[in-house]
């Protein structure tokens, strides 16, 4: 607020002090009056200047002391963390059997976390780095190796580190740090207790080299192979030099093929093997034959076994081989011999067969010249069991396989030469319905003999006064071991109580007879005609679809 012109600054007032004022030059009073507004103009923007300064001071102090309060609160909480820090690295090098350490190469100082001190057994005392070397059984290998470092190569790595008169071992990992004249400033780095794993790496090689040792004494070729059919493994058996193991690690048969110059054929049919293997996750056996320089033949059985994990998954394959040569030219020998007795065999069979043709037609002939009628029919009875022995050894020489025989073929084959002695060869008389089974020689003749008797007995007995006679034989295969035998006629039957198995007439006894030779059941009733059925046990040898 400016001053009113009456009022008179306490300066001026005692400088014009002892004057009046009309004594005062107007000029100078006008010239007073000016210079003393401008200056209380100026006093007054001044004073308004520091007063705003005065304000802006105590606001830019009070937020800087808010400011400090925040620091300082930042600062606790900093170094709160700090601590928490370095307490869970404590904690972290306690759990980890690990210590850390700082050399400073020109002060000679040297920093050990507690830890370290803790786990070398050393005292806060120790001034020199290689005080703390020389806990070790071997100091001046670990000096040698720091000493060693440059600039190009400044981290240093040791392992398997073990302490005086003592049963642990550590992993040394050290960073030397150089100036710009390369001498070294300072060495930092991590001591770590390795024991277990020293132990752990210890029991592993022992295995490796019991399972080795096993592996290298097994009578078998073996190796092992990754996921892409590289070879992880070799034994001395598959392959005996040396050098050609240690060059086939991390390779393949195309490999071994293009170092011996050889045909990759053979790499090529492993490789397809492999891959089945790999891709079932089965077994897969095949075998080799490998020709040798005499002229023979080697014969190895291999497999591709996959090995998985507890996934499921396939980790590596097994690959191993026998050599069967032995066993496969003893086979070859056997198959040949086995030839030559099938072909023996067949001979009998066919000279079986043609004395039993030869016998036939001599009771043929004196059944033609014998006036008798009941030894007639004896001699027909006797040819006709004769013929059915010839059928059986005659399909045995035509067939295959001498040890078995098709019984539908040979049933069909009886019944239709009984056709032609008893029926002249009509065919609509008799329905057969047999499966294709296969039974051992052993047992058919018995069995033969027993068809021929009961189909024998239908077409003399049962279509004596028949105007349209019928015949049904049957044999189905009731289980895998359980044959039903079936001969059924539309004659008179049997007398009424009569059984087969209690009778007294020569073909009764025959039937009993053969079907107990085949430990078979025997029944028979009147139905419409004669129906008699056998059962047998264990006798189906093959049944083919």
């Amino acid at each position: 607020m400016a001053r009113s012109e009456e009022e008179k600054h306490w300066l001026l007032k005692r400088q014009l002090q002892g004057q009046a004022e009309e004594s005062i030059p107007s000029g100078l009073l006008q010239a007073v009056n000016k210079a003393y507004r401008i200056f209380d103009d100026n006093y007054l923007r001044l004073k308004l200047i520091l007063r705003r300064k005065i304000y802006q001071l105590v606001e830019a102090n009070a937020k800087l002391q808010e400011l400090l309060k925040e620091r300082d609160q930042q600062l606790d909480t900093d170094r709160e963390r700090l601590q928490k820090l370095i307490y869970n690295f404590n904690r972290a090098e306690v759990i980890s059997h690990q210590g850390s350490f700082t050399w400073y190469t020109a002060s000679r100082r040297i920093e050990f976390s507690d830890n370290l001190l803790v786990l070398l057994g050393l005292d806060s005392s120790v001034r020199s780095l290689f005080s703390m070397l020389r806990k070790f059984e071997s100091p001046d290998q670990i000096t040698d190796a720091l000493k060693g470092a440059t600039p190009e190569s400044h981290e240093v790595k040791m392992y398997n580190l073990k302490l005086k008169n003592d049963v642990r071992y550590f992993e040394m990992e050290a960073h030397i740090t150089f100036d710009e004249n390369n001498r070294t400033v300072s060495v930092s780095g991590i001591v770590k207790e390795n024991t277990r794993l020293v132990h752990v790496n210890n029991r592993a090689e022992d295995q490796k080299q019991f399972y080795e040792a096993i592996l290298n004494n097994i009578p078998a070729d073996i190796a092992i192979f990754n996921s892409e059919h590289k070879y992880l493994y070799l034994n001395p058996i598959a392959v005996r030099n040396q050098e050609i193991r240690d060059f086939l690690l991390g390779r393949d048969d195309f490999d071994y093929c293009a170092l011996k110059n050889i045909d990759p054929n053979k790499a090529r049919e492993r490789r397809g093997m492999f891959i089945k293997a790999r891709e079932s996750k089965q077994t897969i056996v095949f075998e080799d034959v490998n020709p040798l320089p005499d002229g023979t033949n080697k014969y190895v059985s291999r497999r591709f076994m996959p090995v998985l994990d507890a996934n499921n998954d396939f980790t590596f394959m097994l690959g191993y081989g026998v050599d069967i040569t032995p066993i496969k030219e003893h086979e070859l020998m056997l198959g040949a011999s086995l030839q030559e007795k099938e072909l023996l065999l067949g001979e009998i069979h066919h000279s079986v067969k043609n004395n039993l043709t030869l016998i036939v037609a001599l009771l043929e002939i004196n059944s033609t010249h014998e006036k008798d009628e009941l030894v007639k029919k004896y001699f027909n009875e006797i040819r006709n069991r004769i013929s059915a022995l010839a059928l059986i050894y005659d399909m045995l020489y035509r067939s295959e396989v001498f040890n078995r025989i098709n019984l539908q073929e040979y049933i069909n084959a009886l019944v239709h030469s009984l056709q032609q002695t008893f029926l002249s060869g009509r065919r609509d008389v008799v329905a057969i319905d047999v499966d294709e089974v296969y039974v051992d020689n052993k047992i058919v003749v018995p069995m033969a003999l027993l068809i021929n008797e009961l189909v024998s007995n239908a077409f003399v007995h049962a279509f004596t006064n028949c105007p349209s006679p019928k015949l049904n034989i049957s044999v189905k295969r009731e289980s895998a071991s359980v044959m039903r035998l079936v001969v059924a006629d539309n004659g008179p039957g049997l007398p009424e109580g009569l059984e087969i198995a209690n009778g007294k007439t020569f073909g009764f006894k025959l039937i009993s007879l053969f079907a107990r030779q085949l430990k078979g059941k025997l029944k028979n009733e009147n139905a419409s005609g004669l129906r008699v059925e056998v059962e047998f046990q264990n006798m189906i040898h093959e049944v083919r679809n």
